[in-house]
Parts: structure tokens; C-alpha cells; sequence
């Protein structure tokens, strides 16, 4: 009877030990999801302040010194004057120990405003969430090498003509000329 007793407490306390483990993953797993949405989070918050020391400081280590990330997001981000950046993640799922958080991003440029869906890598590295950047954040098909340039290029409207080839409409900068038609124009009468 003693051992039967013995049995049945040594298999109570194996399955509390079972729910506890089971319990502990859950939450840490559910936890790491959380950290690791909120560096992406902390991360597209950064790039709206502009502050791309910030932005370096959550990056894993990569081949490009500080002054060049800086320097690169700057130029890029500055130069297209983005503003009203909005990020909403759509979905993280874990894959071979990263976190891919799949998002959608907006933002307002002077060339107009520009949207686009993309997936950052998300790592631990010393018990820390962090971004596994690449050019390809600031815009999906970017790449190390490449530059982005805004340019305002001015567009005609055409001339509009009536059945005998006078023109009724010009893109001029001034009227003098389409004055002076109708005066002719007249004048044929």
C-alpha cells in the first residue's frame, strides 16, 4: 500500500513537472514572438524619427560600419523627403530559428506616396531581438548598390487644334501667342 501511495505522488508530481515545462515553453515562445514583433515594432519607429543611429543599434552586426548605414538610410530617406511612414505587420512565423515578420508599409514622398509589402528577418543574438537588415527594407527590390534619385520632370499638355489646324490651346508659358492667332483668325474672316 506504502509503495502504491509512493507511485501515485511520484506521477502526480511528473505530470505537474510535464504541464510546468509544457507551460514554460509556451510562454517563452509566445514571448520571443512578442520580443520579436516589437524590435520590427521599435525598428519602423526609429526610421520615422529619422534616427538612424538608433536604427543601427538594432541591427545585427553586418559588413557596413555605422557611418555607411547611417549615411545610406539618411541620403535615402532624407533625399526622397518621406514622411507619415506607417508600418502594420501582418503576420511573424518562425523559420529555421528566425522570426520573419511580414509587413506592409506606406509612407509619403515628394515623388507621391509609395506602398509596398516586405519581410524582415528578425534574429536572437545574445539573447537579444534583433534586425537582420539589407537595403531591401528601404524599398523591396533595392540593392546594396543602388541610389535613389527623385526628379521633377515637367510634362506638356499638347496643343489643341480646330478642324483647320489653328490652335485653340498651346502649352505656352505665356498667352501673347494664342492671342495673336485669334486675332488672325479673325482677321481671315
Amino acid at each position: 500500500m506504502k509503495n502504491k501511495k509512493l507511485l501515485i505522488g511520484i506521477i502526480v508530481v511528473l505530470i505537474i513537472a510535464v504541464i510546468g515545462i509544457v507551460a514554460a515553453v509556451f510562454v517563452s515562445k509566445n514571448s520571443d514572438e512578442e520580443k520579436a514583433k516589437n524590435t520590427v515594432i521599435d525598428f519602423f519607429a526609429l526610421i520615422e524619427e529619422q534616427n538612424y543611429e538608433g536604427m543601427y543599434q538594432k541591427t545585427i552586426d553586418m559588413n557596413m560600419s555605422k557611418e555607411d548605414f547611417i549615411t545610406r538610410n539618411k541620403n535615402i530617406y532624407e533625399g526622397i523627403d518621406a514622411a507619415n511612414i506607417k508600418i502594420d505587420i501582418t503576420s511573424i512565423n518562425i523559420e529555421d530559428g528566425n522570426y520573419q515578420a511580414e509587413y506592409h508599409e506606406k509612407m509619403d514622398t515628394s515623388a507621391g506616396a509609395i506602398e509596398f509589402n516586405n519581410v524582415a528577418t528578425v534574429k536572437k543574438q545574445d539573447g537579444e531581438f534583433k534586425i537582420y537588415w539589407n537595403d531591401s527594407y528601404i524599398f523591396p527590390n533595392l540593392g546594396a548598390d543602388d541610389k535613389v534619385r527623385v526628379s521633377t520632370v515637367e510634362s506638356t499638355r499638347g496643343s489643341i487644334l480646330d478642324r483647320n489646324g489653328v490652335a485653340l490651346a498651346e502649352d505656352r508659358r505665356n498667352f501673347t501667342g494664342w492671342i495673336s492667332s485669334r486675332k488672325i483668325r479673325r482677321k481671315q474672316r
